[in-house]
């Protein structure tokens, strides 16, 4: 396996706290589906703050198909697939998205697909120790205390104005971005414009920038999604 560098890992005792945080019949669908969770579930909770969704990664599209399919036979709630996930949303419960957009057979590459420093996080169930494992970026914890945005410059494939429209929702919420992270997140959008064709023409180029102005996230096309906090309705 190659070294993968820039990550460490998760504090004992918060790993151990998301680990209990997690639903369930997710924790369950963990040590037995080759599945990991990341992303803003760790992030807010170790902040302390609601969760407003669960994300899994994991190594194939019928892998990740297969443990949609085994959740959904649990909670008994719809399945939606858009582009970029698999979204299963139950009355009560927070909507859990698999992600297929973008692929990890090792949970630790996870990290560097994440366009943020403080979304950097992974857990898993690691089926050779029997353990629950973890990774972080190198500044997860210090961005995260100073609620700070840092963006990472991720190379991946995805709609060019994704991270921008992150950063106002981020900024809604407390958290601030400095001028040189700011100014790589607009760069990924600039650099998706054809700039021949607007010919110096502001308005058509207002134009193209807006129809580039699209989330990843796939809850953001599921309509009537309430999200609930679950360790307050379930045991």
């Amino acid at each position: 396996m190659s070294i993968i560098r820039g990550i460490t890992e998760l504090h004992p005792n918060d790993l151990q706290f998301v680990v209990t945080r997690i639903p369930k019949d997710i924790r369950s669908l963990l040590k037995d589906a080759n599945v990991c969770i990341g992303g803003g579930f760790i992030r807010e909770t170790i902040a302390g703050q609601k969760p407003n969704d669960v994300d899994l990664f994991g190594g194939s599209v019928e892998t990740l198909k297969l443990a949609a399919k085994l959740l959904n036979e649990k909670r008994e709630g719809r399945l939606i697939e858009t582009d970029n996930a698999l979204t299963l949303v139950t009355a009560n419960r927070m909507p859990v998205q698999f992600i297929t957009r973008w692929l990890f057979v090792d949970p630790r590459e996870v990290i560097a697909s994440f366009d943020f420093t403080v979304c950097q996080a992974v857990v898993w169930f690691d089926q050779l120790t029997e353990k629950w494992m973890s990774a972080i970026g190198d500044n997860f914890y210090r961005d995260l205390a100073a609620r700070r945005l840092q963006y990472t410059h991720p190379q991946r494939n995805e709609d060019a104005g994704g991270s921008l429209l992150r950063v106002r929702k981020f900024l809604a919420r407390g958290y601030s971005i400095q001028a040189q992270s700011f100014a790589g997140v607009v760069a990924r959008l600039a650099l998706a414009v054809e700039w021949d064709r607007v010919h110096g023409d502001e308005a058509q180029a207002t134009r193209v920038m807006t129809g580039l102005l699209r989330e990843v996230d796939p809850l953001l096309v599921v309509d009537g999604v309430d999200v609930v906090d679950e360790h307050e309705v379930l045991e």
